[in-house]
């Protein structure tokens, strides 16, 4: 009978300490959310599993794997950096990739708004030394994902499907929406609160 190995301490700890996986996100258009969806089921056919496969579409902020009793403070830190922010127009279009060829995108037109926006409400959130301990990932570059973590075969077969195909959306963002998932490849993301951006009279 093979011998348990036993688990370090570091690996008992974090298998002690339950956390979520936390995302803000710009909510993309319903239409646009729904061809995104469309997309991934088609590719998921096609060349199987992605990050993406099981996710609800959304131009992604920020992420944090947080234990679930950093959710208010996460969330109070949203209110702060969306209060103050006018809504705005948003334009996506153009079905492009990364140069590494290992995620497939729509670009943003108003990248610069969307990173002003954001910037904002990392600032709050990283203002929580508890939070910004546990770890802040900003994505540099919002874009609405479509498959990423791609090997080189799923790339291609992906590329070949998708790169006919044009994409045009024209969206108001007058909110952020706070998503959370469970450590699992397959788990669905639970919508857990919607923020107003809200300007100052």
């Amino acid at each position: 009978m093979p011998r348990a190995v036993k688990p370090d301490v570091l690996t008992l700890f974090d298998a002690l300490v339950y956390t979520c996986r936390y995302r803000l996100v710009i909510d993309p258009a319903s239409h646009a959310a729904a061809r995104v969806m469309e997309w991934r089921q088609l590719l998921r056919g096609r060349i199987g599993n992605f990050p993406e496969a099981f996710q609800m579409p959304g131009i992604t902020l920020l992420e944090s794997e947080l234990p679930p009793e950093y959710e208010g403070p996460l969330m109070d830190a949203v209110v702060r950096g969306a209060e103050g922010f006018v809504p705005f127009t948003l334009n996506v279009g153009g079905i492009t990739h990364t140069e590494d060829r290992k995620c497939i995108f729509i670009e943003l037109v108003e990248k610069g708004t969307v990173a002003a926006l954001r910037q904002r409400i990392v600032d709050h959130v990283r203002a929580n030394r508890r939070i910004k301990k546990l770890g802040v990932e900003v994505v540099d570059h919002a874009r609405l994902i479509i498959a990423s973590g791609l090997k080189a075969d799923q790339f291609h077969t992906a590329w070949a499907l998708l790169a006919p195909l044009g994409f045009n959306a024209q969206q108001r963002v007058s909110d952020v929406v706070l998503m959370k998932r469970e450590l699992d490849a397959t788990s669905i993301d639970q919508h857990v609160r919607t923020f107003p951006l809200e300007p100052k009279h």
